[in-house]
C-alpha cells in the first residue's frame, strides 16, 4: 500500500482521559474479522487529514476510526489498527444483520470523507477514493488475516452510514463486490 499521508497514531499512547485512554483496549490483530465503511457526514470538502488531525489531537471526542480516505485519494491514519475504535456504537440503534457478529472490539473502521452530509447531499466515491479503498483493505486483510466480512456501518446498527450506499443498495453491493475480491487477492 501506498504510504498514508499522515499518521497520528503514534500519538495515541499519550491521550488521556481522566486517566483512561480514549479508545477502547488493545486487542491483537488476528481477532479483527472485519471491516466497517463509513462516512464523515461532514460536508463535499471534508479531508482524510483534518479527520485524522481531528481525532487523533483531541481527547473530547466520543468517536474514532482507524483510517480516513478523502475524495483525491488521500488516506490518513489516526489510531492503530490494533486499538479498539469508538466507532460501531450500538446503544441507540436497531439492530442490524451483522450486529451480533461484528462490534468495536473486532473490525477496522474507515471513514470515508467528502460524501455528503447526510441523505440530502449524499454522493458516491470518487474514482480515487475507490482506488485507495482497494489498496487500503488488502493492507488491512494482509495485518489482519482472519478479516471475512466488508459491511457499511448501516448493516450493524441500521444507522444511515455510508447514507449514500445505504440509499443506492445497488451501488453498495458493487462496492462490496470489488472489495471482496481485494480480499481474496490480498489471501494469495
Amino acid at each position: 500500500m501506498k504510504k498514508l499521508i499522515f499518521d497520528y497514531a503514534r500519538m495515541c499512547k499519550r491521550k488521556l482521559k481522566d486517566g483512561r485512554r480514549v479508545f477502547g483496549g488493545i486487542r491483537s490483530l488476528l481477532h479483527i474479522r472485519g471491516i466497517v465503511i463509513h462516512f464523515t457526514g461532514a460536508g463535499l470538502s471534508d479531508t482524510a487529514k483534518n479527520n485524522a488531525d481531528y481525532f487523533a489531537t483531541g481527547i473530547d471526542r466520543q468517536a474514532s476510526a482507524h483510517i480516513f480516505i478523502d475524495r483525491e485519494g488521500k488516506s490518513a491514519r489516526s489510531l492503530p489498527l490494533k486499538y479498539i475504535a469508538f466507532s460501531v456504537g450500538k446503544m441507540g440503534y436497531a439492530k442490524g444483520k451483522y450486529f451480533a457478529t461484528l462490534s468495536n472490539e473486532n473490525t477496522i473502521n474507515i471513514e470515508l470523507c467528502g460524501l455528503g452530509s447526510d441523505r440530502s447531499d449524499a454522493r458516491a466515491m470518487s474514482q480515487e477514493q475507490f482506488n485507495t479503498l482497494v489498496k487500503v483493505v488488502k493492507y488491512i486483510k494482509k495485518k489482519c488475516p482472519n478479516v471475512d466480512y466488508i459491511v457499511r456501518h448501516y448493516d450493524i446498527v441500521k444507522k444511515d452510514c455510508p447514507a449514500y450506499y445505504v440509499m443506492y443498495p445497488d451501488a453498495w453491493k458493487a462496492v462490496k463486490h470489488e472489495l471482496l475480491l481485494a480480499l481474496k487477492e490480498s489471501e494469495v
